[in-house]
């Protein structure tokens, strides 16, 4: 048993199901019986489909399938050569996007977040660049892309840092018509079953350099170079995605925007019900045009008391 002030911790409310609707289940099963008849297990007609249509979606020229978003991170900064170099991480985010950084040889450098948007602060961020800095990773928290990621983008620019999307909340949401993933030099995704499109477990690379994608083709199949797995020429690992879980990605990128509206649909009902208490709803536009996925909806409280209740009070009503 945990202590008593970790109460809140035991058989937590699930934030998320996966979803699939009868459509998506349909062709995945069709799709399985395909796969299975046909040997061809990786590296086959489902992935190179499901890297066409996401690309296009996204915005990008090019879109690599990975097995995780956290092997997509480290292949984009083992491309940026970060080894040895900074990396600017924001403290709000899961432990994967330092860990990439350091899984690559760099060094993760811990910057603030504001407090209304709960993404990177953009003013910590100029303040903790040094001349050691490589690369600049900013996540997209709970499905919002960061309100100033223009500004982002542009001081990227000047310095010549590389620039790293870890959208691994934000699959669809958009700023300005630009999709998240279409903003920096690389965008990585995660397709983890809690996320707002899921293959299981898989993630995605999105870029526009050509470099870069042919770098994440070999890295993630065990560095293999033009003569497959008998021409190995770069040290990579085992980060492909099977075709199963590719055909997964493909039923579920087909109802993405249809299950982002019904998210944003529950989200404005949160909204109505919350208004009334002030600074609980997220601010999730800044006066800026822009589409918030909702992979999650976080709301202030004054207290870590109040929290302990709102917590206590959602258990109890909990019937999943």
């Amino acid at each position: 048993m945990l202590p008593a002030r970790h109460d809140h911790l035991v058989n937590p409310i699930p934030s998320t199901r996966p979803y699939f609707s009868r459509n998506q289940t349909a062709f995945v099963l069709r799709s399985v019986r395909q796969i299975l008849s046909s040997g061809r297990l990786i590296l086959g007609p489902f992935t190179r489909d499901l890297e066409d249509r996401f690309r296009r979606y996204v915005g990008t020229r090019f879109a690599m399938a990975v097995n995780s978003c956290t092997a997509a991170l480290e292949i984009v900064l083992r491309h940026a050569d970060v080894a040895g170099r900074e990396v600017i991480v924001p403290t709000n985010t899961f432990v994967a996007s330092a860990n990439a950084v350091l899984f690559s040889g760099g060094r993760p450098v811990l910057a603030d977040i504001d407090s209304s948007s709960l993404c990177l602060d953009v003013d910590d961020l100029k303040r903790k660049v040094t001349r050691k800095t490589r690369a600049v990773i900013v996540v997209h928290i709970a499905g919002l892309v960061h309100p100033r990621i223009g500004e982002i983008r542009t001081f990227c620019r000047r310095r010549r840092l590389v620039l790293i999307e870890d959208v691994a909340h934000a699959a669809g949401a958009s700023r300005g018509g630009r999709k998240a993933g279409a903003f920096g030099d690389a965008g990585c995704f995660s397709f983890y079953p809690t996320k707002v499109m899921t293959t299981g477990v898989g993630g995605m690379i999105t870029t526009n350099d050509p470099d870069l994608a042919d770098t994440a083709a070999r890295l993630r199949h065990h560095g293999a170079g033009a003569g497959g797995l008998t021409d190995i020429r770069h040290f990579g690992n085992d980060w492909v995605m099977d075709e199963i879980r590719a055909a997964m990605g493909l039923a579920q990128l087909s109802e993405l925007d249809r299950m982002i509206a019904r998210r944003r649909a529950i989200a404005d009902r949160y909204g109505k019900s919350l208004k009334a208490i002030s600074g609980a709803v997220p601010r999730v536009g800044n006066g800026l045009t822009g589409r918030h996925v909702f992979y999650k909806y976080p709301v202030a409280v004054p207290s870590a008391r109040v929290r302990n209740v709102v917590v206590r009070l959602m258990k109890e009503r909990h019937k999943i």
